[in-house]
């Protein structure tokens, strides 16, 4: 919610002319916005990360498949 007096949230900006080109950049950008990275249960949250609500993840993801932002 962006509540907590120290909260921020994380941006993660991939150029769009790169997708495709350069090995791996699409597989990369789905694991790190995949729940394994960003959920409420991924390695991430020990350092203090707080997940996005499902939707908003779930939005992300989506937009990316759809090739817009993010």
């Amino acid at each position: 919610s962006g509540k907590y007096p120290v909260s921020r949230p994380l941006f993660f900006y991939v150029k769009k002319a790169h997708l495709g080109v350069i090995p791996g950049l699409k597989e990369y950008v789905e694991f790190f916005v995949s729940d394994d990275m960003i959920g409420p249960d991924s390695p991430l949250a020990n350092y203090g990360l707080v997940a996005a609500p499902d939707a908003e993840r779930e939005k992300i993801r989506q937009d990316f498949a759809a090739g817009g932002t993010m």
